[in-house]
């Protein structure tokens, strides 16, 4: 462990030249950099908790999630401006994987947290008469829950990128959240139903992100603040657009807020010249604000448009008088790393900061001193904050996934930390009453919370899809689908998913070296396996009864690991078993196919040459197990045991993307994908003869093909992860995911045609129930 403080020295520098670029690069946001990483159809991710480990050198990130932060930056010149995303080859990028590489000699154990910054002593606390405490253990009622214990009500689902904002309107009866896929949605508090969607197309052009939603005081408008600095306003019960704040140079900056009397207060500049403005006049509130240090994207206006509070883009914060334009108060001053969120008190006498060294604090507005002790418990960056309507209670979202709630006269925590989030937590909103929390962030998922006892499983039904379908209900889903899975530790992209024979299991590869393994009934990943060091997976398979997947590796095609007997399913495509479990197809590495009894591993058959090897040639057996398919850069069909071609070859695939085939149930129809990528076509297996093009002219290459038992319904992939549900017709019947941010990189039917999977390069797994007559 001698190298331990070197390497925490070598860290914090490594860190503060990371915070200089950061700087030089325009001094962006880390929601900013968020935003142009998902805009840049580079498959960089960047969640606010990588960027904060990062600048704050509390850990040595992987060195993709490293360069990947690094091209971004360089994704901005000197001045701020976008510019094109460099190559993973730049020269520029250079330096970083060299440093990248010392640091990781230097760590004994790669991976650890390093401590973070202590941060500075508090000032004392503000001697002002405190609002009431609520003591945390108190119930009001014997049948109630305690203040602060909250249980999930509703999983709403229906955002395909992430989640910045919340809205309750006036009556609690709806929520509005507002996402980066540049929509609103609306949702009924009390059942989690779906309502509406405002906002662009979110699967084909969508608007710019949307960043804030707000309902007026009579609830007759709701509002939303887009990226591009476009205010937009609808009529929230007929869908009608109302009269919009005309556009104006510059930048919108930040949060806009109705004021009890329904005027809608915006903070907008360009330049050093910034001002409120009264946008429902089109007029300015008082002269520019004075002292401006420079374009802050956090700040928020009080609830009486008096004061506006924004960071100076980084760890302390300023409050302006709107009327007068100048400055209020002295810099609040105490986090050591960027504040993130503010919120001001429902009276306005407390302002509450978030910030990335994992704390929030809360401030006399009128003194500008420290209220009480910081809030510390949360192991991530403090993503937003927002009281409760009696001011007495504080809700902070965290980047560790959790909602934690204080007491605001004490600093104390209340009731234990809020779960439910697969990813970082960016918005949080207390409902009018109080008594509903609603959350939501970077897993495109928002929660409604509310307090009482945890609801009574209800009975799981028989069939995949039913079973599947009750687990969602029994995890209090309102919007069916898409159906969400993490696996254990939001690990790597997954790859490769399938179903075992009896459809009670799903299994998926992550990283070509795990296999995850989920129960969609018991709603919970069930087996994490790894595949044996040095022997890289060729293939993994189920057994009969759907019992534990086991494994085939590439090092002459032993038999599997584990018992010889037990019959497997393929999953990299490189081999195969027949549907009686009685053979087994095998790819060796030069893309040749042999046939084997299961049993006694005698060949059976082959082998079969496709013609030329092929890396990733796939294999296929029909439903009734006569015919093998053998699909790369050409497509063979021969007799399983007979050895001899059962119809002539189909037209050669020269630079085929993937193999991709699927027999139907019947058997009667192979579907492949075409060798462009550009469409799939069915053939019949014992003919050779082209049956008809079921889709053509996609947009991008198709990577992955599933096809329904009943032959009705395909699933294609393509080379962004989008991920859409065709008929026979050709026509289109769901884009289920459009890619970019969060893929899917292959997808598989249920054995009974009612459930449909698809793996996800954010480590997930996504369910849909489908159409089954």
């Amino acid at each position: 462990m001698e190298d331990a403080p070197v390497f925490e020295d070598e860290l914090a520098a490594f860190a503060a030249d990371l915070c200089r670029l950061r700087i030089d690069r325009g001094k962006r946001s880390y929601r900013d950099l968020s935003a142009r990483a998902a805009r840049s159809q580079t498959g960089i991710r960047l969640p606010v908790a990588t960027q904060s480990d990062a600048f704050r050198g509390k850990r040595l990130p992987r060195l993709d999630r490293l360069m990947g932060l690094v091209r971004i930056l360089h994704a901005y010149d000197a001045f701020g401006r976008e510019q094109p995303v460099p190559p993973h080859n730049a020269p520029e990028l250079e330096v970083w994987r060299r440093r990248w590489r010392d640091l990781a000699a230097l760590d004994p154990g790669y991976g650890r947290r390093a401590p973070a910054p202590a941060p500075p002593s508090p000032a004392p606390p503000d001697p002002s008469p405190a609002p009431v405490p609520v003591p945390p253990g108190a119930a009001e009622s014997p049948g109630e829950a305690a203040p602060g214990e909250f249980r999930i009500a509703y999983r709403l689902v229906g955002h395909t990128r992430l989640v910045w904002h919340l809205a309750f309107s006036p009556d609690g009866r709806t929520l509005a959240s507002a996402g980066n896929d540049g929509t609103v949605r609306l949702w009924s508090v009390s059942d989690g139903r779906a309502e509406a969607v405002r906002g662009g197309d979110p699967w084909e052009q969508p608007s710019a992100p949307a960043l804030h939603v707000a309902f007026s005081p009579a609830g007759d408008r709701i509002l939303v603040l887009r990226d591009d600095g476009v205010v937009k306003l609808w009529d929230p019960v007929s869908g009608n657009s109302l009269p919009s704040p005309r556009s104006r140079p510059g930048r919108d900056l930040g949060r806009l807020r109705f004021l009890a009397d329904g005027r809608l207060f915006g903070v907008s500049g360009e330049g050093d010249q910034v001002h409120v403005r009264d946008l429902d006049a089109d007029r300015p509130v008082g002269p520019c604000l004075t002292d401006w240090g420079g374009i802050s994207e956090v700040l928020t206006l009080s609830p009486d448009g008096r004061l506006l509070a924004a960071t100076d883009g980084f760890a302390s914060v300023q409050q302006w008088d709107t009327a007068t334009g100048l400055l209020f108060g002295p810099a609040m001053a105490g986090h050591c790393d960027n504040v993130e969120a503010l919120a001001y008190a429902p009276d306005g006498l407390l302002l509450a900061t978030g910030s990335h060294d994992a704390t929030a604090r809360l401030w006399n507005t009128a003194t500008g001193r420290q209220h009480g002790p910081e809030l510390a418990g949360h192991d991530d960056a403090v993503t937003a904050v927002a009281f409760s309507p009696d001011g007495r209670l504080l809700a902070t979202a965290g980047g560790d996934r959790t909602v934690r709630l204080w007491d605001t006269g004490t600093g104390a925590p209340v009731g234990r930390p809020v779960g439910g989030h697969t990813l970082a937590v960016n918005a949080v909103a207390f409902s009018p009453d109080g008594n509903v929390l609603a959350t939501a962030g970077d897993d495109r998922t928002v929660l409604l919370h509310r307090a009482g006892p945890a609801p009574e499983p209800a009975p799981a039904p028989a069939s995949s899809g039913a079973a599947a379908l009750s687990a969602v209900l029994r995890e209090r889903f309102a919007v069916l689908l898409p159906m969400f899975l993490p696996s254990a530790d939001n690990g790597p992209a997954l790859d490769g998913v399938r179903f075992s024979p009896d459809g009670s299991l799903i299994l998926a590869v992550s990283d070509a070296d795990r296999l995850l393994v989920w129960d969609p009934a018991a709603w919970q990943q069930v087996a994490d396996l790894a595949v044996p060091l040095g022997m890289p997976a060729w293939g993994v398979e189920f057994g009969p009864d759907g019992a534990l997947p086991g494994i085939w590796t590439s090092h002459g095609l032993a038999p599997p690991t584990g018992p010889a007997d037990r019959s497997r399913l393929s999953m990299a495509g490189h081999m195969a078993y027949s549907p009686d479990g009685r053979l087994v197809a095998l790819t060796n590495t030069h893309g040749t196919v042999t046939v084997h009894d299961r049993a006694t591993f005698a060949q059976r058959g082959g082998p079969f040459d496709p013609g030329r090897p092929a890396h990733d040639t796939e294999v296929r057996f029909s439903p009734d197990g006569r015919l093998l398919a053998v699909v790369g850069e050409r497509v063979l069909v021969w007799d399983a045991e007979g050895g001899g071609l059962a119809c002539p070859p189909f037209p050669d695939r020269p630079g085929a993307v993937r193999p991709g085939a699927a027999f139907t149930a019947d058997g009667t129809r192979i579907t492949v994908i075409d060798a462009d990528g550009a469409g799939i076509s069915a053939w019949d297996p014992r003919t050779g003869k082209p049956l008809r093009a079921l889709l053509s002219g996609h947009r991008t290459g198709i990577t992955g093909l599933a096809c329904s038992p009943n032959g009705r319904l395909y699933a294609t992939v393509d080379d962004i992860g989008a991920l859409r549900l065709w008929g026979y017709n050709g026509l289109v019947l769901a884009r289920l995911m459009d890619g970019g941010r969060i893929g899917a990189t292959s997808a598989a039917f249920s054995p009974d045609g009612s459930l449909l999977a698809a793996s996800c390069d954010d480590g997930a797994l996504r369910l849909w129930l489908t159409e089954t007559r």
